[in-house]
């Protein structure tokens, strides 16, 4: 598992480990803000399983195997305490973290992640999708018409007139 890591860790300071969403690798969503957290925590920045440079031959895709694999990964840089902030799908894994290991995960900010989501939620209109499985047909697009309809979902104003054939590649 890949991570951007403090050099030197200074015991002074607390640890806050920050988690990426779907679709991007770690630096790619932080990389801007480091500069505000930095003088006053030791900051971890880990490329999830399957972004940026992190891999695995395990088979499972889950946040558990996520957060098994971050835990792990702080636990080899001596961290034994840590708050954290996670970004659409790393609040997801973060939850998973903040609730498999308590007695590591003091403080926990989850940003557009929604994690306690139930189904009835769905089905009385919170979104303007019927069924999870129809979420996640948006978010990874196999068709110019689900890529149309996640841009639909993603811009104030977005571009119309894009040619299908552009789409499918």
């Amino acid at each position: 598992m890949h991570c951007w890591v403090p050099r030197p860790h200074k015991l002074t300071k607390p640890n806050l480990l920050l988690v990426h969403g779907f679709g991007a690798n770690a630096m790619w969503q932080y990389e801007d803000l480091l500069h505000h957290p930095m003088p006053r925590f030791n900051i971890y920045v880990p490329d999830l399983l399957f972004f940026g440079d992190s891999t695995t031959d395990r088979p499972e895709r889950t946040e558990e195997l996520q957060a098994e694999c971050v835990m792990w990964l702080m636990e080899s840089h001596g961290v034994q305490k840590m708050s954290l902030v996670g970004i659409s799908y790393g609040g997801f894994v973060g939850y998973t973290m903040a609730a498999q290991y308590q007695e590591a995960v003091e403080k926990v900010v989850l940003c557009c992640s929604v994690v306690c989501l139930e189904e009835k939620d769905l089905r009385e209109g919170f979104f303007e999708v019927v069924h999870l499985d129809e979420v996640a047909s948006i978010l990874m697009s196999q068709t110019p018409d689900k890529l149309k309809e996640l841009m639909k979902f993603a811009f104030v104003r977005p571009v119309k007139g894009v040619p299908s054939c552009f789409l499918s590649e």
